[in-house]
C-alpha cells in the first residue's frame, strides 16, 4: 500500500477515534454512558418518535445497547414505551417531563457545545468533509463486501 494512502487512513482514523474520546468524556461528565448520549441527542433534538430498532439504525449501536440503555431509562422514569399500531412488536419511545428534565440538566451542554464548535467551523469545509466521509463510507462497505 502507498506510504501517502496509509497516512491518510491513519489520520482519518484518528480524528474519528479522537472525537469519540471527547463524547466519552462529556458522558463521563454527564454521569451517563456513552451511547446514552446518542439516545438522548436524538430524543431530545428532535419532534420525530423512535423505536429501538429506528435508534439502532440511525446511531449504528447493536440493537442489544440500545435496549439495555432503554431499558435503564424506562426504569428510571425518563421515557415510557408505547405500542406502534399495526406492528406486532415495535414501540415508540416518548420522554417523560423527568426525562426531559433531566436530559436537559444533564446532557444539554455536550449538544450546545457541539453547535458551538460547528458555528466556529467554516460551513464549506464541513461540507466537504461531511461529502468525503460519506463517499469513503461508500467505497469502504463496498469493498468490504467484496473482500
Amino acid at each position: 500500500m502507498d506510504n501517502y494512502i496509509k497516512g491518510q487512513i491513519d489520520i482519518i482514523n484518528q480524528k474519528i477515534k479522537e472525537m469519540n474520546a471527547l463524547y466519552h468524556i462529556a458522558a463521563g461528565k454527564s454521569g451517563i454512558a456513552d451511547g446514552e448520549v446518542c439516545i438522548w441527542s436524538a430524543l431530545l433534538n428532535s419532534d420525530e418518535e423512535y423505536t429501538q430498532q429506528d435508534l439502532c439504525e440511525m446511531l449504528s449501536l447493536p440493537k442489544q445497547t440500545v435496549n439495555s440503555l432503554i431499558s435503564g431509562m424506562v426504569k428510571k422514569g425518563f421515557v415510557s414505551l408505547e405500542h406502534m399500531p399495526g406492528t406486532r412488536n415495535r414501540k415508540v419511545i416518548h420522554l417523560s417531563e423527568e426525562g426531559i428534565v433531566y436530559g436537559k440538566s444533564r446532557v444539554m451542554w455536550i449538544f450546545e457545545a457541539e453547535r458551538k464548535a460547528m458555528e466556529n467551523t467554516d460551513p464549506q469545509e464541513v461540507q466537504a468533509c461531511i461529502s468525503m466521509l460519506e463517499k469513503y463510507i461508500a467505497n469502504l462497505k463496498r469493498e468490504f463486501s467484496n473482500g
